[in-house]
């Protein structure tokens, strides 16, 4: 039997358009997009997601998206009549005010390009919510749309569509109504937010950093990523200081070490942009963080509090070079966790390549699926050595060892601060290296993990304690010193191997997490 193609009636797909069509409409437009924005908008990524603080130029970026899409329309008029087709777009927000942000942006660009819109067909009434433009004939349409009733964002396939404060949005917005209407076109999506903590945004956003999704991309920007509201930029590493000084309520001592400059808002640090100052004085550090920072706010009480994903997520595959282990951690209703991953010949970094995250499994069919998933590779340069299990399993120990025919190795007991300390260490960069600026390919954490363990990147950034130190403080009793038992479960695998293979965690002068800390005792 000969399989037969099926075509559906569509118009070509909706890529990005070509760099010099987008830089000639802002040269037309007298427009000068910074850093960050001209990145965004060059990247030929079907899907893009920035996360960015407050005033980074989110709305004029979606804007620009889709300001020259009417061009396309115009080159295919004749091919859309011909199809009784259109080209339509929408731009959503959690209400119609938010979505005005980018349609006024295009508006104002067709009206000073000179483009002339149909009419009736084309409205700009933000408080009525009639926001539509039209142009010839109908053949290309934007839409402003709010999303606070979802049911009514049903319509036909779109070619593209822009999210204004997509992280406030509900996630069925994404998955249940807009998403499948791209996929007649081909259509784009681009999605503009700050951070509103760890939800369905932050998880396009990881999509983005996941090198194997070459469709989607991602950014994450402060807000003084714009120089045109920020001129005096910020030291990161300064500000930095200043974020741990607050907390630690020691501003004014910090204060003193560092040189000030005048400013019509005062005294500044040399460094920190005089507008940024303000702000981080005047708002916490949570809402600096995430309304400022762009930061994906942590849980309180996160016990990772090192752990970023733009930092130690790593798409290294097994390296023939490196070691290869495997920790366990044991469970039936809790799942049972099986990690692989590998030791640099210098015992420096650590690198998690394979997750195995299943219920409801006794110890012999975990093994069983783990082997037949091929998580469980043995023999040449790439196998896995040994194993580091659940001291409270021995049982189930011996049947991985028996199933996989892998030993398993012990000392991964004692107490969790010291497996948790461990993990700690190897979250941060080699001191030893700090010299180094950021980014540079030689300074990076001593723990890193692959884009696909997502249980893993999710757990490490969940696991928390029940309170913060300072909470404890407040209510005169010692802060928890031990994680809640929710999220801990690849923790839980990843501090048997650290407990296991470097033993007990000890001071040194050298500081901790440093080269001779991490090579002077190994098991």
């Amino acid at each position: 039997m000969t399989a037969e193609t099926v075509e559906r009636p569509r118009l070509l797909p909706t890529p990005s358009l070509p760099g010099r069509v987008r830089r000639a409409f802002w040269d037309e437009l007298g427009w000068q997009p910074h850093e960050l924005q001209e990145a965004v908008l060059l990247d030929p990524s079907r899907n893009k997601v920035v996360a960015a603080g407050r005033r980074v130029g989110k709305s004029q970026t979606g804007g620009h998206k889709l300001i020259p899409e009417a061009l396309r329309a115009k080159g295919e008029l004749d091919d859309l009549k011909a199809r009784g087709l259109r080209r339509e777009y929408w731009i959503v927000g959690p209400e119609y005010s938010d979505a005005e942000k980018e349609f006024r942006v295009v508006w104002d660009a067709y009206t000073a390009l000179g483009f002339q819109m149909d009419h009736p067909g084309s409205y700009n009434n933000p408080l009525s919510g009639e926001m539509r433009i039209s142009m010839f004939g109908g053949r290309y349409v934007v839409w402003a749309k709010s999303a606070k009733y979802p049911g009514t964002l049903v319509g036909e396939g779109l070619s593209g569509v822009v999210f204004s404060e997509a992280a406030k949005l509900k996630p069925s917005v994404w998955d249940k109504f807009i998403r499948p209407t791209l996929a007649d076109f081909g259509g784009w999506a681009f999605f503009g937010s700050t951070p509103e903590g760890r939800n369905w945004f932050y998880d396009l956003w990881m999509i983005g950093q996941d090198d194997r999704r070459t469709d989607w991309a991602s950014w994450r920007a402060p807000s003084w990523a714009n120089p045109h509201v920020y001129p005096m930029g910020v030291d990161e590493a300064l500000l930095d200081l200043f974020r741990k000084a607050k907390k630690a309520k020691q501003i004014d001592d910090l204060l003193q070490t560092i040189p000030l400059v005048a400013t019509d808002m005062g005294l500044v640090p040399a460094g920190i942009d005089s507008e940024i100052w303000a702000m981080f004085l005047d708002q916490s550090l949570e809402s600096f963080g995430q309304e400022v920072a762009a930061d994906f706010t942590e849980y309180i009480g996160r016990v990772f509090k090192d752990f970023d994903p733009e930092m130690h997520l790593d798409s290294q595959e097994l390296k023939r070079s490196w070691t290869t282990y495997a920790c366990k951690d044991s469970g039936f209703t809790n799942p049972t966790v099986w990690l692989i991953l590998q030791v640099d010949p210098h015992k420096e970094r650590v690198h998690v390549v394979h997750e195995y995250y299943e219920r409801s499994r006794t110890p012999h069919e975990a093994a069983v699926e783990i082997k037949s998933r091929g998580l469980a590779p043995t023999g040449g340069d790439i196998g896995i050595k040994a194993f580091y299990g659940d001291p409270a399993d021995p049982g189930g120990n011996r049947d991985f060892q028996n199933v996989l025919q892998i030993r398993s190795l012990g000392g991964t007991g004692g107490e969790i601060q010291d497996r948790l300390e461990w993990i700690r260490r190897f979250l941060k960069p080699n001191p030893m290296l700090a010299h180094l600026p950021v980014g540079h390919p030689e300074r990076v954490p001593g723990l890193t993990i692959h884009p696909r363990c997502k249980n893993t990147i999710r757990e490490m950034g969940a696991y928390r304690y029940k309170e913060t130190a300072e909470q404890a403080e407040a209510k005169d009793r010692a802060a928890p010193e031990v994680p809640l038992p929710i999220d801990n479960h690849t923790p839980e695998a990843l501090g048997r191997f650290f407990r296991g293979f470097f033993g007990v965690p000890w001071s040194t002068p050298h500081g901790v997490g440093s080269r001779k800390a991490r090579t002077g005792r190994r098991r």
